[in-house]
């Protein structure tokens, strides 16, 4: 895919990991007014303090903003407890912004972040974005639900998220509901992350729209751009991370 010429490299980036026949399964004319939107928010930096102030009352041990000169970055941090300690709170926020109606900071690579004393800094650039209500609920429906094994309210979320619709045979249901489990990565325990992996999964669910005929919203690619630096960032980590307690102690059941 041919990218607009207003789309800035960090952006560029992230875009690449979409398969190239993933496109055929993206509504175009929301995706590109999406790319716009990121690409003069990356630019001018609007919306950053608003979103700043907007997200902070619900973060545990994670702060937003300029860290003081001497707390170091990610790959200075020793391997053991305290790269575990930081990547448990990058995951408490990731789940935390998908509460925050007013919106998303997307790019969650290493180099936003420091830390020192269990405390995270992250210091967000202008690429965040406000997903439909239905998608953000429908997205924090589905955390819930994968991971208290509520299949009732797994169908309910995936429904919202406009993912699940009657085109979709049972056994297709259920084969999407796998490649999602996949792709989200929803283990119990410990769980180490690999890029690698997720862009297998991101590919197979690619896949599987296109050739069911179904058509995503712009919100799903989004995601996927969060989710990318995400796992850029706890796989250059390397520690193992209990994401089912962190997501349940920030979402609930």
């Amino acid at each position: 895919m041919e990218l607009p010429g207003f789309v800035p490299d960090d952006l560029r980036q992230l875009v690449r990991f979409v398969p190239t026949r993933g496109w055929d399964a993206v509504a175009w004319r929301p995706m590109l007014s999406s790319l716009r939107s990121l690409s003069w928010r990356y630019v001018s930096g609007r919306g950053v303090t608003r979103l700043s102030r907007e997200l902070s009352p619900g973060l545990q041990e994670v702060e937003l903003g300029v860290p003081p000169p001497d707390v170091p970055p990610l790959n200075a941090l020793p391997m053991g407890l305290q790269r575990r300690a930081a990547g448990d709170r990058l995951l408490s926020l990731y789940f935390t912004q998908w509460l925050n109606p007013a919106g998303v900071f997307i790019d969650l690579r290493s180099t936003h972040f420091h830390f020192r004393d269990d405390r995270l800094w992250f210091t967000p650039n202008g690429l965040w974005f406000q997903v439909q209500p239905d998608f953000r609920e429908g997205l924090v429906g589905l955390y819930r639900a994968f991971y208290s094994d509520d299949d009732k309210a797994l169908d309910e979320a995936l429904s919202r998220m406009g993912m699940l619709g009657p085109e979709l045979s049972t056994e297709d249901a259920e084969h999407l509901k796998s490649l999602l489990r996949a792709h989200f990565g929803m283990e119990s325990g410990a769980q180490r992350f690999s890029l690698d992996g997720f862009k297998v999964s991101f590919d197979a669910l690619f896949d599987f729209f296109v050739d069911h005929g179904m058509t995503l919203h712009s919100d799903f690619v989004v995601l996927g751009f969060n989710l990318i630096t995400l796992y850029m960032t706890l796989e250059g980590l390397g520690e193992a991370h209990d994401v089912r307690a962190i997501s349940q102690s920030v979402l609930g059941d």
